[in-house]
């Protein structure tokens, strides 16, 4: 199961970490975790040329992606609030694959 995290400082989103693999398939024949894969890279990319966001910060590791010290910058949270309702969506159709919740 895909475990993601969603910190939040008030209102504003202040980290997302994804962990984990969904294994709703046989490797290389995942959709849940293509289609997170795919979803979280694009996100990446759009606070890299979109927005002020230091895309530097990102931290990719075996089954880890963390978007640490997101600021409460207008356009780098609606990013990433896209971010969230994706993943929302994947859920709704793969619950027993992506667990999400907020901190």
């Amino acid at each position: 199961m895909t475990k993601i995290k969603i910190f939040k400082n008030d209102s504003f989103i202040s980290q997302i970490e994804i962990r984990g693999h969904a294994l709703s398939g046989k490797y290389n024949e995942d959709i849940v975790c293509a289609g997170i894969s795919s979803v979280v890279f694009g996100i990446c990319n759009a606070l890299e040329q979109l927005s002020v966001y230091n895309e530097n910060q990102i931290v990719f590791e075996d089954e880890l992606i963390k978007i640490p010290n997101i600021t409460n910058q207008k356009e780098v949270q609606l990013i990433c609030k896209t971010l969230i309702v994706q993943l929302q969506t994947i859920k709704r159709s793969y619950p027993k694959y992506i667990d999400i919740s907020f901190q």
